[in-house]
């Protein structure tokens, strides 16, 4: 990427889309709602279901269970052109992270797709088994190395180009410890220097200081930085008590900031899975999917571009629009729309089976009471725990010991997330704080146990094996390299032969 908007160009690519979505007369937004369920159809004749029930294969989702936040009112949005799950990643699931606070990166859409194959799925294994579905490549949760770290404040992300630009990072007592870990010292790959923070930040700090781990770039020209940083500048400039990132090191700590993985999709943005190929009328674009363009470790501001193309692919083929090509790759994109208008056709005839069946929700909902605060706390209180456990089991540097903890607490958690949803909702009066933690429940897990399952350190998944299995190991190693060599001597004797 060469295009850029001094260092906030994400922030400029968002409200430009966001203005002219804003500005486009076929566009509605409906804010201050959270989706919380999937509304499928099993047989495309109307008789539909939300994604919390039923045991089909060939369901078609027609829909989403949208809840007003100011209202508490739960209300079915229908939509023949499909749903799109677009809502981010699940970063904000841990203690630190670079993303924004509240119903935010939180794993929606990771938990939208789960609870969908949940209910598809005959298998009671199902649920435990994330590697090959709806879902993948989930361990890949990158941490940023550089956040702003200041107690009882949000994290800051505090741009890599800072480095680039010649920052060091330093410990309490001032010394730039970055090579110690590799030999490139900052300029490491982000996943490197990450491990590298996170490490020095448990080391006991100097005697008078509460932190170990500082970025300093105060050795450049202060005019040139702050021109060449305004966004940096501009939020330590704005703290009741602030700070000159010229003059002063910045304490900092790793956070969690991008998804590598997600709910998995083709290069159109369909949605694939185990069941059938695909799941029909079911799209994902942006952070919210797996395309496999990132591999285990993404790149710096390829997801700007990822959201772009992937968006604009998701865009064509929810339009039946076919690019101009030629040969066997227009034959498959006619193809790929003829598809989509038959999935389509399936999915009008449903929404108006069920709106004659008089199950529209949407446009004469019963009112439901205001959300029961006693559960919105619990929901608050646990979720606080749930982000502790990810960050503390789940984070930079993970053990399988610490991992197997996590997926234990973590199915506990989703269980008491899914009896408060279930009660609360029976009762009428489960609030958008019950669903935030029911989506971060489901999609934590979802990491914890992808985690797990891959014991091979790789990119942003890093993974400590402990003495007794890295012993094991390292025999397994020794006894097939010495197979390989009886191999070899056999070979040899044959040959004499």
């Amino acid at each position: 990427r060469i295009i850029h908007h001094a260092d906030c160009s994400g922030k400029v690519i968002t409200m430009s889309i966001t203005k002219a979505a804003f500005d486009h007369p076929l566009i509605e937004f409906v804010g201050d709602a959270v989706v919380t369920d999937l509304i499928m159809d099993e047989n495309g004749d109307g008789t539909a279901a939300t994604a919390t029930e039923g045991n089909n294969n060939d369901a078609m989702v027609i829909g989403a269970k949208v809840l007003n936040k100011r209202t508490n009112q739960l209300d079915d949005f229908y939509a023949v052109h499909g749903v799109v799950l677009a809502s981010g990643g699940l970063a904000g699931i841990y203690q630190h992270s670079t993303n924004p606070l509240g119903f935010n990166a939180l794993g929606s859409s990771v938990g939208l797709a789960l609870r969908l194959e949940d209910r598809l799925s005959s298998s009671s294994s199902g649920r435990n088994n994330r590697s090959n579905g709806i879902v993948s490549d989930l361990e890949y949760v990158q941490f940023h190395p550089t956040a702003l770290y200041l107690p009882n404040e949000a994290r800051f992300l505090l741009t890599e180009a800072l480095r680039g630009e010649g920052a060091i990072l330093r410990d309490a007592e001032g010394r730039a410890f970055a090579k110690d870990y590799h030999p490139n010292g900052e300029l490491a790959p982000r996943d490197i220097v990450a491990r590298a923070v996170f490490c020095e930040s448990q080391k006991t700090a100097a005697a008078g200081s509460e932190h170990n781990a500082y970025l300093d770039i105060t050795h450049r020209d202060s005019t040139w930085l702050k021109d060449r940083f305004p966004s940096v500048h501009g939020h330590l400039q704005s703290r009741d008590t602030p700070m000159d990132f010229t003059k002063d090191r910045i304490p900092v700590t790793p956070a969690a900031h991008y998804t590598c993985g997600g709910v998995t999709t083709d290069l159109n943005g369909c949605v694939i899975g185990d069941y059938n190929g695909s799941y029909r009328n079911l799209y994902a674009a942006g952070e919210a999917a797996r395309t496999g363009l990132h591999g285990g470790n993404r790149l710096a501001s390829t997801s700007l571009l990822e959201g772009l193309v992937f968006g604009a692919s998701v865009g064509e083929m929810v339009a039946g629009v076919v690019a101009a090509t030629t040969g066997q790759q227009d034959e498959v994109a006619l193809e790929g729309r003829e598809k989509v208008m038959e999935t389509m056709h399936h999915a009008r005839h449903a929404i108006e089976q069920r709106l004659v069946m008089g199950q529209q929700q949407s446009s004469a909902s019963s009112s439901r009471p205001s959300s029961d605060d006693r559960s919105s706390q619990e929901a608050v209180a646990i979720l606080a725990q749930l982000k502790s456990l990810m960050w503390d089991n789940v984070g930079v540097v993970r053990t399988p010991s610490n991992l197997a903890l996590a997926v234990s607490e973590l199915s506990a958690i989703r269980d008491e997330a899914d009896r408060l949803w279930k009660d609360e909702n029976n009762g009428g009066n489960a609030g958008w704080e019950v669903a935030a933690l029911r989506d971060a429940a489901h999609a934590g897990l979802a990491v914890a146990d992808a985690a797990l399952a891959n014991r091979v350190s790789g990119g942003a998944h890093f993974v400590a094996l402990e003495e007794e299995e890295e012993n094991k190991r390292g025999s397994d190693a020794a006894a097939a390299r010495e197979q390989d060599s009886d191999d070899e001597d056999d070979a040899f004797v044959a040959a004499r032969a």
